[in-house]
Parts: structure tokens; C-alpha cells; sequence
């Protein structure tokens, strides 16, 4: 059972958040929000963002907020600083995309209201189709599109707007682990970090990490998460990551 984020303890060394849901509220991120984020960040402790979300959102945010790092494109590409670090060699892409695509075709042969999404222009990496954003599929056939791209050999998760799909080889807590371990050193206690999320495709993060919190939202995918969060928020989307950056505050940075 999963406790109330209150519950947490001990000292943060980083704060790791996804996007949609987490972060934004209803798709739009609030000022409170952003403004506490970076509060946060001035009181010694530093956010990583892990999306699903594309490279060029990535490069974007990497250098107008006050980020550590930024892991997008679920652990397909991370940017540190000036650095863009690949969950995979870059020598396959090309082959990969290809696949990909094979696997898109695939399920637009079943379900042909199956589209890319409108962000898919700016990745580098995986690809995604829209089921909750400006396009409106049945949950049924958002899932039976994450089964015919697993089928076709590709990592596929339903995040709370996309279906993601990618190649086999990362997923966000690989690149957690990555952007930890050229951060902070290969020498660290996950348990040091607290991640926070709210999707399905947070379930490799929700496993990962031993302060894993969910903000109330999660509440909706629960049953089907593979992994869930030890903590759950009280308030949902960026109201409950605004109540767990408060109780962050209550535990300090780690000196």
C-alpha cells in the first residue's frame, strides 16, 4: 500500500518530475507551479524533467528553466547542459525509425483513426501516436496499439495523452540512472532521489526509485500500473507537485 507523500524522510539530493500531469495541470503549466519548481532549485536542490515528450521540447525547456537535466522522449534523449546523451548508439537509429514506422503501419492497418502525434515532428529518437490530446481514441485502442508495437519487437507504453513506442533498449529510469550517475557519480544511493509521476509510463521509475511518488491523478491508471508509486499526493496534477515540493522544503537538501 501506498503511503501519503507527507510520509516521506530524510534529505534530497535531486528531484526527478515528469511533465504531463505532473508538472502541467490540464496541459498547461501554472505560474505557482514554475515559481515553486525553481524555489526548489534555489534551496539547494536540483529537477531533473523526465518526459515523453519530444527532443525539441527538451532543448527548448533545457535552457529556459532552471534545470539540472531534462530526459525526453521516455529515456530515448537527455540533455545535460550542453550535452545530449542517446539511450541506444546513434549508428542504429536509422534502422530503428525504421522499424518503427514498419510498426506504425502495422497499427494503422487495425485501426486507421490511429495518428502520429502532433510533437512527433520533433523527435529524434521514438515516435508517438495521439490518443488523448488532439486526437480522441478509445482507451481499448490506445491499448491495443501498445500490444501490436510490442508485438513488433518495440518498447510501447500509454502515457496520459501518447502512446509511446521506441526501440527495446531504455526506458526512463535507464536514463535516470544515466543522468545520475554523470551528475552526481556512479558512487550514490537511488534512495537519495525522490521521483514523482503519474502514468503508466512512469511504472520503470515507480520500480526504480525507493522514494517514488505518484500525485493523486495516478489514482486513475492504478490497476494497471506494473509498478506503483510508494507515495501518492493529496492533490492531483501540479497542485500535488506543488504539496510534495512544500514537504521537500520540510526535508532539506543533502549536504
Amino acid at each position: 500500500m501506498s503511503e501519503p507523500a507527507s510520509a516521506l524522510s530524510g534529505p534530497v539530493r535531486a528531484l526527478f518530475s515528469d511533465i504531463d500531469g505532473t508538472l502541467t495541470s490540464d496541459g498547461k503549466l501554472e505560474p505557482e507551479t514554475y515559481s515553486d519548481l525553481a524555489g526548489l532549485v534555489e534551496a539547494g536542490v536540483p529537477v531533473i524533467l523526465v518526459t515523453g515528450r519530444p527532443a525539441g521540447w527538451g532543448q527548448a525547456l533545457n535552457s529556459l528553466a532552471p534545470l539540472a537535466a531534462i530526459i525526453t522522449e521516455n529515456g530515448g534523449l537527455s540533455f545535460i547542459g550542453e550535452r545530449k546523451l542517446y539511450g541506444l548508439p546513434e549508428a542504429d537509429l536509422a534502422d530503428w525509425r525504421a522499424r518503427m514506422q514498419r510498426g506504425l503501419e502495422a497499427v494503422q492497418r487495425e485501426l486507421p483513426a490511429a495518428k502520429l502525434s502532433s510533437d512527433s515532428a520533433y523527435r529524434e529518437v521514438d515516435l508517438a501516436i495521439d490518443w488523448n490530446e488532439d486526437v480522441s481514441l478509445p482507451i481499448e485502442d490506445a491499448n491495443r496499439a501498445v500490444d501490436i508495437l510490442r508485438a513488433a519487437g518495440l518498447r510501447a507504453s500509454r502515457s496520459s495523452v501518447h502512446v509511446n513506442f521506441s526501440p527495446p533498449l531504455f526506458d526512463k529510469f535507464t536514463a535516470c540512472q544515466a543522468v545520475i550517475e554523470r551528475l552526481f557519480g556512479s558512487d550514490v544511493d537511488l534512495a537519495d532521489f525522490v521521483y514523482v509521476g503519474d502514468a503508466l509510463n512512469d511504472a520503470p521509475t515507480f520500480a526504480g526509485f525507493p522514494r517514488a511518488v505518484g500525485v493523486a491523478n495516478v489514482r486513475a491508471w492504478w490497476d494497471e500500473l506494473d509498478a506503483k508509486p510508494g507515495y501518492v499526493t493529496t492533490a492531483a496534477q501540479g497542485r500535488g507537485l506543488r504539496e510534495l515540493i512544500a514537504h521537500l522544503h520540510t526535508l532539506g537538501p543533502m549536504s
